[in-house]
């Protein structure tokens, strides 16, 4: 029930009703929110302001619109622990969850001087690149952007790199994959990110950055991720005092 006479705006009230609902679950990830009109009439309020609250729940993360079809409750933001070095197919997979992977480009290109760096390629030495597109439940994740010093890519190169798990089809030809050195940092969705990710270029983005390396400290591939700020967060457990 909405309050007129509250000092809290009406909007404000349908806004904290709606994500009521969605957090208890009646309303669940995918199903489409009542129209415009039958907000309206269920709760007597204005378009105007059905539509100021459907908007804030939308730049929260908790709706997404569809274009001619409607409004959608979002997929829950899915929450990663940071200890584990795991390939960001597979920490997915692990979940349980409903991955699908889309290959935008793969093939040797001429790195960057960042990316030269942390593989510790030789100068105009080719690094294999592979971007892919991660969806989730039916809904794009994050773009990720590997690199791979040359005779790693000969590897990968004839991979269907949709389905395969990179780090696990490398340790399968014996590459003991020890340990990763990853970067978060808050970003926005630039013009490529928002095409793939059905973002809004601009919003908020998690850039996630990470070198990885096998036993002996020789790196054997660098990362930059992309995910949606809206759909993606990591949690880490901290101890005051650290066990002996």
């Amino acid at each position: 029930m909405l309050y007129p006479g509250s000092a809290k705006p009406l909007y404000e009230q349908l806004k904290a009703i709606l994500k009521q609902k969605i957090a208890s679950g009646e309303l669940k990830p995918g199903e489409a929110l009542p129209g415009e009109r039958q907000l309206m009439d269920i709760y007597g309020v204005s378009r105007v302001t059905v539509r100021q609250a459907i908007g804030e729940l939308v730049r929260e993360g908790l709706l997404y619109r569809h274009h001619g079809k409607g409004t959608f409750v979002a997929p829950k933001r899915i929450e990663r622990p940071l200890a584990r070095l795991l390939g960001v197919a597979e920490e997915l997979a692990l979940e349980g969850l409903e991955v699908a992977i889309k290959v935008i480009k793969r093939g040797m290109e001429e790195p960057t001087s960042e990316i030269r760096h942390e593989l510790r390629l030789a100068e105009k030495e080719p690094a294999f690149c592979v971007t892919r597109l991660i969806n989730v439940a039916g809904q794009p994740l994050l773009l990720d952007h590997s690199y791979f010093p040359q005779s790693i890519g000969q590897l990968l190169q004839n991979l269907d790199l949709s389905k395969d798990l990179i780090y696990t089809h490398l340790e399968l030809y014996g590459y003991k994959i020890s340990n990763g050195r990853q970067r978060i940092s808050a970003g926005r969705a630039s013009r490529e990110d928002a095409l793939h990710l059905q973002y809004r270029q601009g919003y908020p983005v998690l850039v996630v950055k990470r070198t990885t390396y096998v036993e002996g400290g020789l790196p054997i591939g660098f990362s930059h991720a992309v995910y949606r700020g809206d759909r993606y967060e990591y949690t880490v457990i901290l101890q005051r005092h650290p066990h002996s």
